[in-house]
């Protein structure tokens, strides 16, 4: 075993994280991570990494397990590394083999001057040094780092780069890069496809599939938690439970327990109305007998055989109301759907380019003439890097087009939902950031208990919020405004697959436009009525 919690409690003044919660990591063991935003999931891997003390609950880490961690928000190569070139970081891994390659050129250096005395001594350390060079994969680590740079998204022109020049997509790409190239015992990774285009989760899903070292990995791919999962950890209003088999599998089973917990609870519902009937008989027995019973007293006298009729009574009745308290069940503990519909309007044309040329010193994208009317969702595809947000800043008037026209009809009324959620300010409430739209505050609290934003979350600062429900406060704003024009940079990123479902489904029916970016296959193969792709 590498990594164990058992019983682990986790509170804060607002809410209970974790309730309870255990949770064993073996050699080689592939488990997803799932649960809504806001479940604990980031909370669990930073327990486990003893980044967070938890209320109670106990961790254990079994001696000498290198742990790596992919954090969602922190990208942990800045300071010194921001100046460095990207090969340069992605190589950290191998800095050992990086000091023994050195050591062994100044031994060569030494051999071209050394005397006759000196030879022997050194050749046995050059020796003893090509021998661990190459026992630790010394001939090949660079094509290694290469090849993980070029599968994760940044080729070779991005090599030499200044990691502080790199977008904050590639920064995460970089970090994993270096989480697959070190020598780890666990990995844990949360979200680790976002800022992904599809060839490169592909290659990230195959990667994993073929690695020998253990993981945890948190994500709200369905079809890439299918190719990387063979257990699933759901976490679920504090409570933990591992299930056998991949996503897919999962749900099935979840579908299966709560239609199963519906019918049981249904059958006991029925035996309780039906001894409830008999304690009503019982009780409507005993209270005439007992008419009785003062009849008789009055008229000094009382029946020995009803006296005992009465005590059985008495007596039956009562076993039948402790046996209905006990059959008594909460009613399974199914939740109740999110619910997304987008107050839009619909509209004839809303914008057009021709010939449009997007970037900042040099084009990114060029050559794209395409209009959009209400109705249309046009999905915008090409790999990481090729232009497809700066493109959608462009239309947006954030960016000035290097060539071409773009033109936005006077009409259109647009929201934007920016993959990196810069419009709202990390001061701000949730409550304030939706209410800044206008809205009045019983219409906006309806919408965000629909989307699942708990009570206690409305009050918090959105900068001390996890990114799921940072997307989520976005979203609300987007759906209490009245657009008929949608311009949505990777919206699924972050969210939970319950949440990604009913928005697909809200955008289905949204009757204005929409263009979009996404990397989520299931999303795209839905909702777009058509693509532009940028290569």
């Amino acid at each position: 075993m590498l990594v164990q919690c058992y019983d682990v409690h986790l509170s804060f003044p607002d809410k209970r994280v974790l309730d309870g919660v255990s949770l064993a990591v073996h050699r080689g063991e592939r488990i997803a991570l799932v649960g809504e935003n806001g479940a604990g999931k980031t909370c669990l891997f930073r327990i486990l990494l003893g980044r967070l003390s938890p209320d109670a609950g106990k961790v254990s880490i079994a001696t000498g397990v290198r742990i790596g961690y992919l954090d969602q928000t922190l990208i942990d190569v800045g300071g010194e590394a921001e100046a460095r070139a990207c090969l340069d970081v992605a190589l950290e891994p191998f800095m050992e083999l990086q000091a023994l390659e050195r050591g062994i050129e100044q031994i060569h250096a030494g051999l071209a001057t050394c005397g006759p005395d000196e030879m022997a001594p050194l050749m046995d350390a050059l020796g003893e040094a090509q021998r661990q060079f190459e026992s630790g994969g010394g001939y090949d680590y660079r094509s290694r780092a290469e090849a993980t740079l070029s599968g994760l998204g940044l080729p070779a022109d991005v090599w030499g780069r200044p990691v502080g020049t790199l977008s904050a997509g590639q920064k995460v790409r970089l970090a994993l890069v270096r989480l697959l190239l070190g020598e780890h015992d666990l990995l844990l990774l949360d979200e680790p496809t976002n800022h992904l285009d599809l060839p490169a989760r592909d290659w990230l899903e195959e990667r994993l599939a073929k690695m020998a070292v253990a993981y945890v990995v948190a994500s709200h791919d369905r079809r890439f938690l299918d190719g990387v999962a063979s257990k699933v950890a759901h976490l679920d209003r504090g409570n933990l439970r591992v299930y056998t088999g991949n996503y897919s599998a999962f749900r099935a089973q979840i579908a299966h327990e709560l239609d199963t917990a519906w019918r049981l609870y249904d059958k006991r519902q029925r035996l309780v109305r039906k001894l409830q009937e008999q304690a009503r008989v019982y009780r409507t027995w005993g209270l005439a007998k007992e008419r009785e019973k003062r009849g008789s007293y009055d008229k000094g006298y009382i029946g020995h055989r009803a006296a005992k009729l009465m005590k059985k009574s008495l007596i039956a009745r009562r076993r039948l109301e402790a046996t209905i308290e006990r059959m008594q069940t909460e009613k399974p503990r199914g939740r109740d759907p999110v619910a997304i519909a987008f107050h839009g309007t619909a509209g004839y044309r809303l914008f057009s380019v021709r010939d449009l040329s997007v970037g900042y010193d040099a084009p990114l994208a060029r050559g794209i003439t395409v209009t959009l009317a209400g109705g249309e969702r046009l999905a915008v595809l090409g790999g990481n890097g090729c232009g497809k947000t700066t493109l959608l800043r462009t239309l947006l008037g954030e960016l000035p087009p290097l060539a071409g026209e773009v033109r936005l009809t006077p009409s259109a009324r647009v929201g934007y939902f920016d993959q990196e959620i810069r419009q709202i300010p990390d001061d701000q409430t949730a409550l304030e950031a939706v209410m800044a739209t206008g809205r009045d505050e019983t219409l906006v609290r309806t919408v965000m208990g629909r989307m699942r934003i708990r009570r206690e979350t409305v009050h918090k600062a959105v900068g001390l919020l996890s990114a799921g429900e940072r997307a989520k406060v976005l979203l609300v704003r987007l759906i209490l405004g009245e657009h008929n024009l949608l311009v949505l940079d990777e919206p699924t990123n972050f969210l939970d697959i319950d949440t990604q479902d009913a928005l697909l489904e809200a955008l289905a029916d949204f009757p204005g436009g929409i263009i979009f970016t996404s990397h989520d296959r299931h999303f795209i193969k839905t909702l777009a009525t058509g693509a532009l792709e940028l290569g």
